[in-house]
């Protein structure tokens, strides 16, 4: 049995981080290989589990999707022993790779809960490219309103490989259009959406529902709420929080509401990508 007075003190760190445009298709099991490459060039003495195949003690929050980016997404990593966190920030900084920038790095006063259990919202920007004149800011605010006077979204996912039924509408908690900005040519539309276990609101899908999928534009994450930060609480407390049987299509309904709304993994296999498409933009 391991004496545990015999080991090293550990350190919780948590950082802040930005992705990029430069690394926003790469999936998130790319992203996690990226984050231990740069840790370990880092030369940062990262705590692994143990086991037949030793994992590094790191936790995301929760993943982006593919093609999107964000702009404070957070990381918790171990260290054993203890380092400055001036020195962990330089180390990290001179080695992260194009794409991927610090935000923050702090340390925590002790075993943080996973990140992925307190979420309970998030903020994101649908950011449209168009020349003066090319889309009408009326117009997206036309759309906006109808998506917001209707009660019933219906959208199909997969869960462990099944696909199901669910309503989008309940989980957009807060969707408007925000102005034009002719200096960089970008139409902005802020949403923020729920994201609780089983009810979890995706921008993705709520471009799809705003019929803006086919537009020019890149979504990002601005900013994820936790129910352990006294302010993010009283944010999302304006808002009534949606259990997933609010949300969950009646039984036998997923027949009826796949020939309307097909699940996103068939869309892919019918055509390209929501990404793909996105990417046209980078080339």
């Amino acid at each position: 049995m391991i004496d545990e007075s015999q080991l090293p003190p550990r350190q919780y760190i948590r950082i802040l981080y930005a992705k990029g445009e430069a690394v926003k298709f790469i999936s998130h099991h790319d992203e996690f290989r990226l984050w231990e490459r740069a840790l370990r060039r880092a030369d940062l003495p990262l705590l692994y589990k143990q086991g037949f195949n030793p994992q590094p003690h790191m936790q995301f929050a929760a993943p982006l999707g593919v093609g999107i980016t964000g702009a404070r997404e957070p990381l918790d990593i171990v260290l054993a022993p203890p380092l400055p966190v001036e020195e962990v920030t330089a180390r990290l900084r001179a080695k992260l790779p194009p794409g991927v920038s610090l935000v923050d790095v702090r340390e925590l006063p002790g075993k943080p809960t996973a990140l992925q259990n307190l979420i309970i919202g998030a903020d994101y920007a649908i950011v449209l490219y168009a020349e003066p004149g090319e889309i009408d800011g009326a117009g997206l605010q036309a759309r906006i309103d109808r998506l917001l006077a209707t009660d019933e979204i219906w959208r199909v996912r997969e869960r462990k490989g099944k696909p199901y039924a669910y309503n989008l509408r309940p989980l957009v908690l807060d969707l408007r259009y925000t102005g034009y900005d002719a200096a960089t040519e970008e139409h902005r539309i802020f949403l923020r959406v729920q994201m609780r276990s089983g009810a979890t609101g995706r921008p993705d899908e709520v471009v799809d529902a705003l019929g803006l999928d086919d537009f020019p534009r890149t979504l990002r994450r601005e900013y994820l709420y936790f129910e352990d930060v006294a302010d993010d609480v009283a944010v999302m407390a304006a808002y009534p929080v949606v259990e997933q049987s609010q949300v969950a299509a009646p039984k036998g309904m997923l027949q009826q509401v796949s020939r309307v709304a097909p699940a996103a993994e068939t869309r892919r296999r019918g055509g390209r990508s929501l990404g793909e498409r996105a990417a046209d933009e980078f080339d």
